[in-house]
C-alpha cells in the first residue's frame, strides 16, 4: 500500500535531547562508555517512537471462533475495519497531494527559470542596439564636425532616406 520514506516528527524537547545524547563525547578507548552512549540514544529514540506512533487498533476484540461470537461483533470488526481502510487511504492522499506539490514546485521554478533567461537575453539584445546606437551617433557627430572643420558647413542631402520617388 504504502511506503514511508518520512522521519519520524520528533517534539522540541525529543529533538534536543537526542542532539545532546548523539553529541555527548565517549571515551574512544572505553567500551562501556560508548555503549552506555549508545543505550541512552536508543532509549531516546525508542520513547520518541512510542510517543509519536499509535499501534493500530485493527484485529483487537475479535471474538476467536470457539468463543461464540455475538451478533453485534461483525458490525465492529467491519467498522475497525473501516477506520483502518479510511485512516490507510488519507494516508495515500497526502502522499500524493505532496508528490502533486513537489511536481508543481519544479514546474513553477523551471518556469521562472525559463522566464528569467528570456528577460536577460531581451535584455542583452536592447543593450547592445543602445551601444550601437551610440556609437553610430558617436560617429556620425565625428564625421560632421570632420567635415564641418573642412569646408564650413555640412550640407543635408535632398530625399532624406534615399528612396526613389513613386510614379
Amino acid at each position: 500500500m504504502r511506503a514511508s520514506t518520512n522521519a519520524l516528527a520528533l517534539t522540541t524537547d525529543q529533538r534536543e535531547a537526542l542532539t545532546l545524547a548523539i553529541a555527548e563525547p565517549a571515551d574512544a578507548d572505553d567500551d562501556d562508555a560508548k555503549r552506555a552512549k549508545d543505550a541512552r540514544v536508543l532509549e531516546l529514540k525508542l520513547a520518541a517512537v512510542r510517543d509519536n506512533v499509535r499501534a493500530s487498533t485493527l484485529g483487537r476484540d475479535v471474538q476467536g471462533s470457539q468463543a461464540g461470537a455475538g451478533s453485534g461483533e461483525f458490525h465492529k470488526y467491519r467498522a475497525q475495519r473501516s477506520r483502518e481502510r479510511a485512516r490507510l487511504e488519507a494516508m495515500d492522499r497526502a502522499e500524493a497531494e505532496e508528490e502533486a506539490w513537489v511536481r508543481f514546485a519544479r514546474a513553477r521554478d523551471a518556469r521562472a527559470a525559463k522566464a528569467e533567461a528570456k528577460t536577460a537575453k531581451n535584455r542583452n539584445k536592447r543593450t547592445r542596439r543602445k551601444e550601437k546606437r551610440a556609437e553610430k551617433r558617436k560617429r556620425g557627430k565625428a564625421s560632421r564636425e570632420m567635415d564641418a572643420g573642412e569646408g564650413g558647413e555640412v550640407e543635408e542631402e535632398e530625399g532624406g532616406g534615399g528612396g526613389g520617388e513613386l510614379d
